[in-house]
């Protein structure tokens, strides 16, 4: 798993919008890769990271619409960024792969 550690706190809301961004396409990459690796033991534990790293990206949202930008930060900090890597496969997202 990838867990990267950000910097600290003190993010603008244009940076914070671009991480939550970026998470929101990485819980969607895992899913994918999800779809495509049903029999494999690997696939439950990556939906669960998913479901996790879903949940932080919505409390992220939250507190930074409510101008908690520090709590937002900390959300984002416990993303467990591209679950599915392990393998080191590269998750195919064009229309044609689904």
């Amino acid at each position: 798993m990838v867990s990267r550690n950000r910097r600290g706190a003190g993010e603008t809301p244009e940076q914070l919008t671009a991480e939550i961004t970026r998470g929101i396409d990485d819980a969607t990459q895992a899913i994918l890769w999800c779809r495509r690796h049903l029999q494999e033991r690997k696939t439950s534990e990556t939906l669960r990271l998913a479901q996790l790293n879903i949940a932080y990206l919505a409390l992220a949202l939250d507190w930074q619409m409510e101008g908690e930008l520090d709590k937002a930060s900390s959300a984002i900090d416990r993303i467990w960024w591209q679950p599915y890597k392990d393998d080191g496969e590269i998750v195919d997202t064009s229309p044609a792969a689904h």
